[in-house]
């Protein structure tokens, strides 16, 4: 009986042991399960997770809660019997290590764990570097929660953190003071790790800031780096004195009305003594210059030359060159105007054309007023002089000069604040004619960009220089030298005494009918030399294409006589009649004709005289060159006559407009000038050339053809008997 009593409770005790192997079985395929089905970024955050503490005491059972491991534990298979026998009530049975289906589910349970292991350290490498920067959020952020599964005594290890001292009994502790130094907790994280962590929380707030912070710091690179200019505006001298380079020295300026004005700088060798009649020379030689600094505070003296009354003054120390600014540094150099201004060849000169520093400093221009050589010692073409040069040539000094001072201006404007790429040639009356010439001379090539003509002559020199040097015989007659040395140690007045009063052009009105039968009655100075001049101004317009930009204009009666100029001057109409029927006019038949167009009146006579002798001859020049605009101020300076000089003082501002026409007329005429000098537009004009006459009154409108040019044109009148300069 005992002996079934016995095998029966064997049989209980194999059936709980085949139970037990069963559940133990069935929990490790469920735990292998759950291992192969998670992710490897579950994997990873598990693997990451900090390791849960049990407090003092805590002694490995079965069934301890704890979080599952990644890895099945190693000791598993060699932890001995024995000892898990001595803890009665906490452990497995020594069976299960006898049990084969068992130790194969522990081994296949670790193989797959290796392999696992081995595939996640892939992603782990490649994920190393952004997560030793970043690191991970919080689970409690996340949402995520620890799992939680069975521990047995084996796996429990793995777990909580084991004190490496134990009891008798062989039962582990743990620490229960978290905040106890452990040298195997995870160090604290970097304050830059947690500046990094605090900016991806954050991440529209510190891209906002970066932003701003490299703004910064760009617009503080650019400051530092940027351009730097040496050269400022110099500083001023006793609050009013100003110092400039040139290619000869330094030179002194004064501060004026808010611009600067240097007066009388030497561009030339004075044309004295042996160089007298020799073409201009420019200051290369340095005992040419001058030590120091040059005070340029006066006014320079002109050339030797007649005025409207006859009389006699100058020097022959004369090429200098006044330079009016806004500002003395080569920053934003700014257009050139360089005016050449002449009543006539033997003088008058500058006459109205003398600008300012104010003029300067408000319209944002350099202005250049060279002096030149005029008259006899200017354009005297003769033979004792050609036999003195080689190749023998004579006469157009005027224009050396001209030539010499646009050369100082090419190598020494910037210094001033002007550009001398954008350089501008304004010639009024005679100096317009001398600018007209310059304009297909070779040596003043590149020398200018743009010319403005107004009112100067259209006829020019076409006999050759031999006949020109005949024709000036009269002239050494009355100085009896028949050489160069003679001429030269001759004194100047004596010399500009020596000058035939036919020379001199007096008041011109309409052509005489002596006129007609006379071939060159008035005296020409400007000679084909060869040199400068080496064909008619006329020829060159016609062959070429002009490099030039270029505008031609006058005054609706420039070509007035100065006794008709005084605003007490008053003519009658019958008075008017007679001069018309007396003239050349009445002898061709024309007289009728022409006071139907003009009315008897003294504006009527003036403008009939104009557009003979000035306006008509212009339009032809004019009409060479279908680029060429042409204008006609037609706006009196005053109450009855748009003078000479009307359209030259509007622009220059040098006279007051009294009414609100006047105003506008000015304004207009200034616009008009400046835009041409700035950027060479004339944005009135047709760009097609058919209506180009400007005609300039309050406004400027345009015109096909100026009225009663066509006619005198064709009855030959124009340009034949046109004022000669």
């Amino acid at each position: 009986m005992s002996q079934t009593v016995e095998e029966q409770e064997q049989e209980k005790n194999m059936d709980k042991k085949e139970t037990a192997e069963e559940e133990r079985e069935k929990m490790l395929n469920a735990e292998n399960t759950k291992h192969a089905s998670k992710p490897v970024a579950d994997l990873e955050i598990e693997e990451n997770h900090q390791k849960r503490k049990i407090p003092i005491g805590g002694i490995k059972m079965p069934g301890f809660c704890r979080s599952k491991s990644k890895e099945t534990n190693k000791d598993d298979n060699v932890k001995s019997t024995d000892k898990v026998n001595a803890e009665p009530g906490l452990a497995i049975s020594k069976d299960k290590e006898q049990n084969p289906p068992s130790n194969e589910v522990s081994i296949n349970v670790e193989k797959e764990s290796k392999e696992k292991e081995s595939s996640r350290g892939i992603f782990r490498a490649m994920k190393l570097p952004l997560a030793s920067v970043f690191p991970r959020k919080k689970k409690q952020e996340t949402g995520e929660h620890d799992i939680v599964g069975l521990a047995s005594v084996e796996t429990l290890g793995d777990v909580a953190e084991k004190v490496p001292a134990a009891d008798d009994a062989g039962m582990e502790t743990v620490r229960l003071d978290g905040n106890a130094f452990n040298a195997d907790d995870p160090p604290k994280p970097h304050s830059f790790v947690v500046c990094l962590s605090a900016a991806r929380r954050n991440l529209f707030v510190t891209v906002s800031t970066l932003l701003i912070l490299i703004t910064v710091i760009v617009i503080i690179c650019v400051a530092c780096v940027g351009p730097r200019y040496v050269l400022l505006e110099p500083p001023l001298k006793d609050g009013k004195y100003i110092l400039a380079p040139t290619s000869c020295g330094l030179v002194e300026g004064i501060l004026e009305d808010g611009g600067y004005a240097f007066r009388g700088i030497p561009y030339a060798v004075p044309p004295i003594s042996n160089r007298r009649w020799q073409p201009a020379e420019p200051l290369r030689r340095i005992e040419n210059c001058w030590t120091g600094t040059y005070s340029a505070h006066n006014n320079s003296i002109h050339c030797w030359q007649f005025d409207s009354s006859g009389r006699i003054s100058g020097t022959e120390d004369c090429l200098k060159l006044d330079v009016f600014t806004p500002k003395v540094d080569t920053r934003n150099p700014l257009p050139v105007v360089v005016m050449i201004g002449a009543e006539t060849l033997n003088g008058g000169s500058p006459g109205v054309m003398q600008p300012s520093s104010k003029l300067a400093r408000v319209r944002e221009i350099v202005f250049v007023r060279p002096n030149f050589r005029m008259g006899v010692f200017g354009f005297l073409a003769a033979e004792p002089l050609s036999r003195t040069t080689h190749p023998p040539t004579s006469g157009n000094y005027g224009l050396s000069d001209i030539i010499v001072a646009l050369k100082w201006i090419q190598n020494n404007i910037h210094h001033f604040g002007g550009c001398k790429n954008n350089v501008t040639i304004w010639g009024h009356r005679a100096g317009g004619t001398l600018v007209t010439t310059l304009i297909g001379a070779r040596k003043a090539n590149d020398l200018f960009a743009r010319a403005w003509i107004s009112s100067s002559s259209a006829i020019f020199p076409g006999e050759e220089l031999s006949k020109s040097e005949k024709s000036n015989e009269v002239f050494l007659n009355a100085t009896r030298c028949s050489d160069a040395a003679c001429l030269r140690s001759k004194d100047p007045e004596e010399l500009m005494n020596a000058v035939p009063s036919s020379w001199l052009i007096g008041n011109v009105e309409l052509p005489e009918p002596k006129e007609a039968g006379i071939t060159n009655a008035k005296h020409e100075w400007l000679v084909k030399d060869g040199s400068i001049i080496q064909e008619h101004v006329g020829e060159i317009w016609t062959k070429q294409d002009l490099k030039v930009k270029i505008v031609i204009g006058t005054t609706a009666q420039s070509g007035t006589p100065v006794k008709y100029l005084s605003s007490n001057s008053t003519l009658e109409a019958d008075q008017v009649n007679k001069i018309v029927r007396e003239s050349l006019l009445g002898t061709n038949g024309l007289a009728d004709e022409a006071l139907r167009r003009y009315n008897s009146t003294l504006k009527g006579l003036a403008t009939m005289i104009s557009d003979i002798r000035v306006v008509c001859p212009l339009l032809t020049i004019a009409n060479m060159k279908t680029n060429i605009p042409f204008y006609v101020r037609t706006r009196p300076r005053g109450e009855t006559l748009a003078d000479p000089d009307s359209d030259a003082a509007a622009i220059l501002g040098s006279y007051t407009p009294r009414t609100v026409e006047e105003k506008r007329h000015v304004d207009a005429m200034q616009k008009f000038f400046n835009r041409f000098v700035w950027f060479g537009e004339v944005t009135q004009a047709d760009p097609r050339g058919a209506k180009r006459i400007l005609i300039v009154d309050q406004d400027i409108h345009t015109e096909n053809d100026y009225p009663n040019c066509d006619f005198w044109i064709n009855k030959n009148i124009a340009p034949k008997y046109g004022r000669v300069d």
